[in-house]
């Protein structure tokens, strides 16, 4: 199987799910402040998506780009467009890895200089953040009239009857996950 794939589709569809249960809330309570590591909704989607933007442009070998600022305070609409977009660039990023892809190294820009991350490692990395926020949201659409989405499911045949509606808007085909990475 491929493994990264699994956890982006995982990734895309766990936002899906969060992202619908926000789309409930006025863009007033979407930037509300509230208890997390980010104080609101709004900063905590907006930092997931900038953490993504940035991984994914190292990972895609931009060097130049991950200078950008990708901070930004976005309105509920645009920033779920722009990470159903990011979400797919992930997606596409991982189906296209090789045998050995994950084992090479891209170079990362930091504040205090270049180094070198290996695409698993950064893979990994990314997965983890993406968690970690997503469940802060989904802490903080508690305090909302917002009933929070179920987040902890992952590619179980006894749940798919839970996800097939899912599925088929996201165009999300398991079997593309359960294969074996192609030769070189």
């Amino acid at each position: 199987m491929n493994y990264f794939l699994a956890q982006a589709l995982n990734n895309q569809w766990a936002n899906h799910r969060l992202l619908g249960a926000c789309a409930q809330l006025s863009e007033a309570d979407y930037a509300a402040p509230r208890t997390g590591f980010f104080p609101s909704i709004q900063a905590t989607l907006c930092h997931i998506l900038e953490v993504d933007r940035y991984y994914l442009t190292a990972l895609e070998g931009d060097r130049d780009g991950q200078i950008k600022d990708f901070s930004e305070t976005l309105a509920f609409a645009q920033l779920m467009h722009n990470q159903t977009r990011t979400d797919q660039r992930l997606v596409a990023f991982c189906e296209a890895l090789r045998e050995d892809d994950p084992a090479r190294s891209v170079d990362l820009v930091r504040a205090d200089g270049v180094v070198r991350e290996r695409i698993d490692r950064l893979l990994l990395h990314l997965f983890e953040h993406q968690i970690h926020h997503r469940g802060q949201v989904h802490a903080m659409l508690s305090a909302t009239h917002v009933e929070p989405p179920q987040l902890d499911e992952f590619f179980l045949d006894c749940d798919r009857r839970f996800r097939e509606d899912e599925e088929q808007l996201l165009q999300l085909d398991e079997r593309r996950v359960w294969r074996e990475y192609l030769p070189g």
